[in-house]
């Protein structure tokens, strides 16, 4: 994808979901992380076209998965302060700038309808698509989601990155998967690449309303990181 069609990207979402997206742009730029950084893994180098032109590049992955509460282990014995939120595995993410960061992302949680149906589509990935259980898809059906994986710049830092994939509601009944104190059926698979440019903060969260009932359920889980929202620093 070239930059200035990430850029476009970025824009359009900001005019789609103004609302949505200046709520947890406030929320999100006031807090920090708290768990400890999930470094990415190197894969190597790839190659890439950019703006017409192939350019080599290190190529690394990120392994998280969300939860449909706090048992799996992050958050301490119990589930921590909140057991009953829903959760990221992980909330502070850290990349090299100017990288293919290749995301796979285990989604165990139920779902439901979005609010705002943008959000059903894959924008800013390589390709424009996003691998859910091994099959290649644009979009999904904005009335079966279990969460999203928005990223965008924190704003007024100049970054113009903007990713967001839909991950499926889990509709799996085979037999549960323990991990932590919690036990859950298998996940749906989600696997995406995106190019890094430069340094910078980026801000990600959930666009699912599966929050609180504060705000129109975009509070609590959603605007707290560790739960539906965090960081990714590109180094």
């Amino acid at each position: 994808m070239s930059r200035a069609r990430a850029t476009i990207v970025a824009l359009v979402s900001m005019v789609t979901g103004a609302g949505v997206l200046a709520l947890m742009a406030f929320g999100l730029a006031s807090a920090a992380p708290h768990q400890s950084a999930l470094v990415a893994q190197s894969l190597g180098t790839t190659s890439v076209t950019v703006d017409g032109k192939t350019v080599t590049m290190p190529h690394v992955a990120l392994r998280i998965a969300t939860y449909p509460d706090s048992l799996a282990g992050v958050h301490g014995a119990g589930g921590g302060a909140h057991p009953d939120w829903v959760s990221y595995s992980n909330d502070n993410l850290v990349v090299p700038a100017h990288a293919e960061v290749t995301m796979t992302i285990d989604q165990y949680d139920s779902g439901g309808t979005l609010n705002n149906p943008f959000f059903a589509n894959v924008w800013g990935t390589i390709g424009g698509t996003a691998s859910m259980d091994g099959h290649d898809v644009t979009k999904v059906d904005p009335t079966a989601v279990g969460h999203t994986f928005t990223l965008r710049g924190i704003p007024g830092n100049g970054t113009p990155l903007f990713v967001s994939v839909p991950l499926p509601e889990d509709f799996n009944s085979t037999t549960p998967v323990t991990i932590g104190e919690g036990a859950y059926p298998a996940p749906v698979v989600v696997k995406f690449s995106f190019l890094t440019g430069s340094k910078g903060v980026y801000n990600w969260n959930c666009e699912f309303p599966c929050g609180g009932s504060r705000i129109g359920q975009f509070g609590q889980a959603m605007s707290t990181f560790g739960y539906m929202s965090g960081t990714l620093t590109v180094k």
